[in-house]
């Protein structure tokens, strides 16, 4: 079985670790031999770490790996959202297994790449989008058939429970940031994870499958964690509480609530305790009751473990779609009523207040910084 891989960063090289170090049972689940054919680049010339450049089927052109009907099954797992949304889209329809890891693209057109996939016939399948490695949407995808599920939220990106697990250890912040470079954790650009808009992706998805109704990213409400300083730690420590990023969906019979933002957790909340690149969703179904899923939730190689049970499910399985409905909820995010903590620019302490959504992104956006009290 020919395969291909778009995109060759630390994803891409996990998927091909993966499958070198355990392609016998990998191709025993199969039952023929699995090979690598083209894998797409941007640069045919950059240095591939451990891996030779020249011993790798290395191409710059979509165009051959989309005209190339030997090859199955594409991992996607490209850092651009647009064009990997377009990418899929045409692989799906073209009658190729996609699985993808690429949130940006995902979130951007969830139930449209569903429908491509339905037409076509074959699988989309995107099991590390939403917490790498850890087992939740395949999961997820059959609770929600048998539960109305009224909350899910918790840590789901690796890289702010990184820095935020470190700062409350009282690190210079200049110091984590370097380390949480160094080891991989995060981008040299690292928007996507310290303002929230990685988890804010990541819930996109997570609500469009439970809700079965289109989600906007954009509306989310959503604040990160590039704001908070050395005395939020002190005030959180002082009151015994942990800072983390959460990112959580809410609903009843009428309306959904979604947010990612700097929440102050008890100590004793399982969720405070969960460090490092952990990550840990919680959910809560009205058949089921609690259930929590918890694991590294990003890095190469768990990413990567990820990308293959999917394939596991691809070539022993029908394929499932997930489908818009029409039932459309209401979004109630910006009436929900919290504690928060807030604290003006340059000053100190701060106060608490019970207040809406809507009024601390207002004041997010005049400069405080905005934790809520969990």
């Amino acid at each position: 079985m020919n395969i291909a891989i778009l995109g060759f960063g630390t994803v891409g090289q996990g998927i091909y670790r993966v499958l070198e170090d355990r392609r016998s049972a990998l191709e025993g689940q199969c039952g023929q031999e699995l090979c690598v054919k083209r894998i797409l680049v941007r640069d045919l010339q950059k240095d591939r770490g451990a891996f030779s450049a020249s011993s790798l089927p290395l191409t710059d052109s979509f165009k051959e790996i989309l005209d190339d009907d030997s090859i199955e099954v594409v991992f996607e797992v490209m850092s651009d959202g647009p064009q990997g949304t377009e990418y899929v889209r045409q692989m799906l329809a073209r009658g190729k297994h996609v699985i993808s890891a690429n949130k940006a693209a995902i979130a951007g057109a969830f139930f449209e790449l569903q429908e491509t996939a339905r037409a076509a016939g074959v699988h989309f399948r995107f099991e590390a989008a939403a917490a790498g490695g850890i087992p939740l949407i395949d999961p997820l995808g059959k609770i929600r058939h048998l539960n109305t599920i009224s909350y899910l939220g918790g840590i789901i990106n690796s890289s702010t429970n990184y820095i935020l697990s470190e700062l409350s250890l009282e690190k210079p912040r200049d110091e984590v940031f370097a380390e949480a470079l160094t080891l991989g954790v995060l981008e040299d650009d690292p928007t996507n994870d310290v303002e929230g808009y990685d988890a804010r992706r990541k819930i996109a998805i997570l609500a469009s499958m439970i809700l079965a109704q289109e989600i906007n990213e954009m509306d989310i409400p959503t604040i990160g964690i590039s704001r908070l300083s050395e005395e939020d730690f002190v005030w959180a420590g002082s009151e015994k509480r942990r800072l983390k990023l959460i990112a959580a969906m809410r609903q009843d019979d009428a309306f959904y609530q979604l947010s990612v933002l700097p929440t102050a957790l008890p100590e004793t909340d399982s969720l405070a305790n969960v460090g490092g690149i952990m990550n840990q969703v919680q959910l809560k179904g009205d058949i089921i009751g609690s259930l929590v899923f918890s694991g590294t939730g990003g890095g190469m190689l768990s990413t990567a473990h990820g990308l293959w049970t999917d394939f596991l499910d691809v070539i022993c399985s029908r394929p499932g779609y997930y489908s818009n409905v029409g039932k459309i909820k209401a979004d109630h995010s910006m009436e929900r009523i919290a504690e928060f903590y807030l604290r003006e620019a340059g000053k100190s302490p701060g106060e608490i207040k019970k207040i809406s959504v809507k009024e601390a992104l207002n004041l997010n956006n005049k400069g405080f910084t905005i934790i809520e009290i969990a």
